[in-house]
């Protein structure tokens, strides 16, 4: 079961117009606190629902550096994903994303798309997960019709972006199994 707890940070809080890296210091902390009071499993969405304008200064400080820091597992069982009223308003972050080396979940409406760097093998295992909602690599190597060595590196790669769930079910042999999971609500 992969039930997640679910919070939504508005960050037209500060504003229609947000521009400045200082702005986007001083709201960062706020996002902070959602994200840590938010329980385990949990997925924050950052929501641009009433932003007109969302500088990349901005939101590097207030989205991609927290984001770059919840990769890193600090933030233990937590996710990220932004909703934007257009793809258009999160394109500057999806720049900054890309210098970062990372790949954020992004809603416009009815789809998702990937805003920051992701490789077209590792965005087809993404698409596999979102659309079987959980899987396991070997599910997932036999339907991609790839090794499971390199299945393995896939989800690993997307379960440390953050772009899907990874949870530990058993052993197989010396090593854990895992079930992978999509993080987007179905």
């Amino acid at each position: 079961m992969n039930k997640m707890n679910e919070q939504v940070f508005r960050v037209d809080q500060f504003g229609a117009r947000v521009g400045t890296r200082l702005e986007g210091k001083a709201a960062r902390e706020g996002l902070l606190e959602a994200l840590l009071s938010l329980p385990e499993p949990g997925r924050l969405v950052v929501s641009l629902d009433g932003v007109e304008v969302l500088s990349g200064s901005f939101a590097d400080e207030l989205i991609a550096l927290p984001y770059a820091r919840l990769t890193t597992g600090e933030f233990g069982d937590r996710y990220m994903i932004l909703r934007a009223p257009t793809l258009a308003l999160a394109e500057d972050l999806s720049h900054k994303l890309d210098r970062r080396r990372l790949a954020m979940l992004c809603f416009t409406k009815t789809s998702w798309s990937v805003l920051g760097l992701l490789p077209p093998p590792m965005q087809e295992t993404l698409d596999l997960v979102i659309e079987r909602k959980e899987a396991t690599a070997g599910d997932l190597a036999e339907a991609l019709q790839i090794r499971h060595n390199t299945c393995l590196h896939r989800v690993g790669r997307l379960a440390e972006l953050r772009l899907i769930r990874r949870q530990e079910v058993g052993l197989g042999g010396p090593y854990p199994t895992y079930r992978f999971f999509s993080i987007i609500k179905s």
